[in-house]
């Protein structure tokens, strides 16, 4: 018998916890490449950057109980104040760790199915391609050189995503001038792994008025149960001046919209803690702005959803509102840590209402 399988077996729950704490290595990647430490440094110095001595201790100890405890990073942590927080409050939140464990033991058998088809990109463009409305191709080797040749033939100005990447990561809007261009380009990106490349969004101006540089989204959390579709935690993205993405994690800022009505609801905010009463570049106010065209999204999402695989219950669109109308961005398996920070409560409870019908 193994070490782990005595220590599983035999040793109470608490000399368990004990013995993980002890073995846990920061260093090791706990989300997207990155580590623990990384995620506590950064955090730290972004949220209590006056923090030393025994109070810098406290805070460290109280961050790895949590993070042992319910999965909470650092950063997580420290966005909803936890160290301000009860028991009882915290229970309240759903970390993006338990998250991704509730809905992969919700979906057995059919998980790793299910998940690869948010995961890969171009896989989800193929399941849901009447609601993208432009084109996207796929590139991985040289066999796809004639694909991208004739995408550049039609789109000389586009955006490249890496297929499995996320949080904004890996995106870049490119163009090219003829076939010689096309192809040093193509030979750029396949060195790297596998590509999406999609044609640009034309943003519509009242969105575009949040910042320009960046095609702003409302992302869209669903859930479906035969055909009764219903949604919650809908939230505005923007990017910052200069950026091409309007991620959370690359900077940009997130507000929570009313379901019901499409108004924002919050204030806007970011991962680094600043709350923003207006656009900190734009200085279009959040409260009270208006999403224009709301029924024809929520229409769009609901008709989106029912058309993937009936297993596949729960999607968080990002979706845009182009000079074609509402579009799907991209599907996820998004979690809720902007809507728990705008919202300022935790969601697990309502997560798991809505999951389970």
């Amino acid at each position: 018998m193994s070490v782990r399988s005595i220590i599983s077996k035999f040793l109470p729950p608490p000399v368990k916890a004990a013995y993980r704490k002890w073995r846990f290595d920061g260093n090791r990647p706990i989300y997207r490449g990155v580590s623990y430490n990384e995620f506590l440094e950064t955090s730290l110095n972004a949220f209590r950057p006056d923090a030393s001595g025994k109070e810098r201790t406290r805070m460290e100890r109280m961050m790895l109980d949590e993070f042992f405890e319910s999965g909470m990073r650092p950063d997580e942590f420290l966005s909803y104040s936890f160290d301000t927080k009860s028991k009882s409050q915290r229970l309240c939140y759903m970390s993006q760790r338990e998250k991704d464990k509730i809905l992969i033991e919700y979906y057995k058998p059919n998980g790793n199915r299910l998940i690869n088809q948010l995961r890969d990109k171009y896989l989800f463009y193929t399941l849901a391609r009447p609601y993208f409305q432009r084109d996207v191709i796929s590139i991985s080797s040289a066999g796809d050189l004639d694909t991208f040749m004739e995408f550049c033939k039609k789109h000389s100005h586009f955006i490249c995503k890496a297929n499995n990447s996320g949080c904004g990561v890996g995106i870049m809007i490119r163009e090219v001038e003829g076939p010689a261009e096309a192809k040093l380009l193509f030979n750029e990106l396949i060195s790297q792994g596998t590509w999406i490349i999609e044609e640009l969004i034309s943003q519509d101006a009242k969105l575009a008025a949040l910042n320009p540089s960046s095609v702003n989204t409302v992302r869209f959390p669903s859930f479906r149960h035969g055909n009764h579709v219903v949604a919650d935690f809908a939230l505005l993205r923007s990017g910052r001046a200069g950026s091409v993405v309007d991620n959370a994690a690359q900077g940009g800022v997130f507000a929570s919209i009313d379901v019901q009505s499409g108004m924002v609801i919050s204030n806007g905010y970011d991962e680094l803690g600043h709350c923003y009463n207006t656009h900190p570049d734009s200085e279009v106010s959040f409260k009270g702005f208006q999403i224009p065209e709301w029924s024809e999204l929520l229409n769009m999402a609901r008709q989106a959803h029912l058309s993937l695989p009936d297993d596949q219950v729960y999607v968080a669109f990002d979706c845009a509102l182009s000079d074609k109308g509402w579009v799907i961005v991209e599907g996820n398996w998004g979690d809720l840590f902007m809507q728990q920070i705008s919202l300022g409560r935790g969601l697990k409870q309502e997560f798991l209402n809505l999951l389970n019908g």
